[in-house]
């Protein structure tokens, strides 16, 4: 019986079935003699856009059969000199099972095509339940489910939607919590012993979860009648839907293929006298040959059987259009290591580079507390993930690319936890809106947009130019500070509009500001000075950053000589900024902070 269809084998029997399948053998006589032949099929890349499709619509791995072929003892042979080639240690009759194997393959095919039987395809949500199920308590991304069922991240999320209403990623919190719940009620276990059981590493990211997910912590749930627990679980059992029943099984596998033999079940090799009739049990299939994009045969989908090649074609990826998440992919390299990314990601979240995402038009999913409170970005409807990183926010959300830079990472359970999320990558800002917008367009395979985004801001940043330098004495200098209780800062040329002054509109930095600060080589965008010395920075016009934080300070120092004895405050040339805004240094804060100083520098001047 494979996954619920039976099949009868009298005398040489051939049956094929995918990863996650489950086989039980049930014996109507005392012998019985089978092989079982497992494998693995890797596609070399690149692979064409047609190969991609056809997996995810008609993936032949997945293909379950059964049927008694017309030439047995061409087949029953080859298995036997199999068995025999790999049960020899030289890595020479190892290479000879591969080429016999084709052989097979090619019979049985053969074989199977001229008695035009049926093939049986099991769902696929139906295998990445089941395997949820026994696995729940190892490390499970989307990732390593979707490669699991030889699928892409985003097929395997779009079909658990369509047909749980759910993610996979909260389906295996779901399960993880009723496995949970059945531990605190019906066993003394503890707090950790049952993190560490349904897949969590310590107790208390397993309470949070807990709680969010039950509005009880583990303890208060834990006091609660047994009883009524027990029989609430027995009863409901019966109304959901149950896709396999949960059965004893033993595990057998490595990191390339995994099967499953029911409890009681005969072991993996030949145990009967080989003079009896073979009944075969044959994990296998002919590896596409169009999965290399040179070749040129076609055929029509329409008449393909279930276990026909694809056709090839040039195209690397998929479609980004009707909801298809593309499964091409890339090696990026970070300050973490490489990393495997897609090409063009869709579903994106950011712990800081929020305004460059969307100066490319892509809007993330979610970021950091901080991040969100930008004012000149419209975040409604985006995540908030705190501070530190809420990591199951970002579970939740099946992420299929996660941006971050250094400083959140440590903070937020470091960068094992957020990879085994979805691929992550750790980069660091420029603080510069055109590097910035260069490397976001090489992360989101968004080049030529990128690139058209800096040709604007670049005709930007010359027609401003060309008007501040025509509407003021190009020989004045100027200063950018905010003021405090304890003591005033200055600002270089990297944000609070430092940057936009002296490096876009080739302002000049007071001669102190130059030398000291911009020159100095020192990576604060600001150096704190004394009040008493503040004067010896400022210039022919002071621009002043203020919010809410330091404007009583500020109003706070007007009122002192120093103040009062400036030269950019005698001839009335102090500016206010919006500290907030000029603190951001994203490229859409950059191309209205431009807009703003343009302003203030041309009106001064009317």
């Amino acid at each position: 019986m494979m996954d619920g269809t039976e099949y009868e084998a009298r005398r040489f029997h051939v049956l094929h079935g995918g990863k996650g399948m489950r086989l039980n053998i049930f014996l109507s006589e005392e012998t019985f003699e089978y092989y079982l032949i497992f494998y693995k099929a890797v596609f070399t890349l690149p692979y064409s856009r047609d190969v991609q499709q056809f997996m995810e619509r008609n993936n032949p791995f997945q293909v379950q059969y059964g049927f008694k072929p017309q030439d047995p003892i061409c087949l029953y042979h080859k298995v036997q000199q199999m068995d025999r080639q790999w049960r020899q240690s030289r890595m020479l009759d190892k290479l000879h099972v591969r080429g016999l194997f084709f052989q097979f393959v090619h019979d049985l095919l053969r074989q199977l095509n001229q008695q035009g039987l049926p093939a049986i395809r099991t769902d696929l949500v139906t295998l990445a339940v089941r395997f949820i199920q026994e696995h729940y308590a190892e490390p499970l991304t989307l990732d390593k489910l979707a490669e699991v069922f030889d699928c892409s991240a985003g097929h395997l999320s779009k079909l658990f939607k369509q047909e749980l209403a759910n993610s996979p990623i909260h389906f295996v919190t779901e399960v993880r919590m009723e496995r949970a719940k059945e531990l605190l009620l019906l066993t003394d276990s503890t707090l950790q012993e049952i993190a560490i059981g349904v897949g969590y590493v310590d107790k208390y990211h397993f309470s949070r979860i807990f709680k969010k997910h039950t509005g009880l912590s583990p303890i208060l749930f834990r006091v609660k009648d047994r009883q009524n627990f027990t029989d609430e679980k027995e009863s409901s059992r019966m109304r959901r839907i149950s896709i396999v029943q949960r059965t004893t099984r033993r595990y057998i596998g490595n990191d390339n293929d995994y099967q499953y033999i029911g409890e009681g079940d005969l072991p993996m090799y030949r145990n009967s006298k080989p003079s009896l009739a073979a009944v075969m049990l044959l994990c296998l299939t002919l590896l596409l040959s169009a999965c290399q994009t040179g070749g040129n045969t076609t055929s029509n989908a329409n008449e393909r059987s279930p276990y026909s090649d694809p056709s090839p074609a040039q195209n690397e990826t998929s479609p980004a259009g009707d909801g298809n998440e593309t499964a091409a992919t890339r090696v990026f390299n970070h300050k973490y290591g490489e990393t495997v990314i897609p090409k063009q990601p869709n579903r994106i979240v950011t712990a800081f580079h929020l305004g460059q995402l969307m100066a490319l038009g892509v809007r993330p999913l979610g970021s950091s507390t901080y991040i969100l409170q930008n004012p000149v970005l419209d975040t409604e409807g985006m995540e908030d993930l705190g501070v530190p990183l809420n990591l199951e926010k970002i579970s939740g959300l099946d992420p299929d690319l996660i941006i971050l830079v250094d400083a959140y990472v440590d903070m937020s359970g470091g960068y094992d936890a957020f990879s085994k999320i979805a691929p992550t990558i750790v980069i660091e800002p420029y603080y510069d809106p055109v590097k910035d917008i260069a490397l976001m367009g090489d992360i989101l395979g968004k080049e030529d947009e990128a690139k058209l985004w800096i040709e604007e801001f670049e005709k930007k940043i010359a027609g401003a130019k060309q008007q501040v330098q025509d509407a003021i004495d190009v020989n004045e200098t100027y200063t950018i500070a905010s003021f405090y209780e304890k003591s005033p800062r200055v600002y270089r040329d990297e944000n609070m509009g430092g940057n936009i002054l002296y490096k876009y509109l080739g302002l000049k930095p007071q001669q102190k500001v130059l030398s000291d600060l911009i020159n100095s080589g020192q990576k604060p965008p600001y150096a704190e000075v004394s009040a008493e010395v503040i004067s010896d920075f400022v210039g022919d016009n002071l621009f002043v950053a203020v919010n809410e934080e330091n404007k009583a300070a500020f109003e706070s120092f007007k009122n002192t000589g120093i103040w009062r004895n400036m030269e950019a405050v005698k001839n009335n040339k102090v500016y206010t900024i919006d500290y907030d805004l000029f603190l951001e240094s994203d490229p859409i804060a950059v191309t209205k902070q431009v807009e703003i100083l343009t302003k203030i520098l041309i009106d001064k001047n009317k």
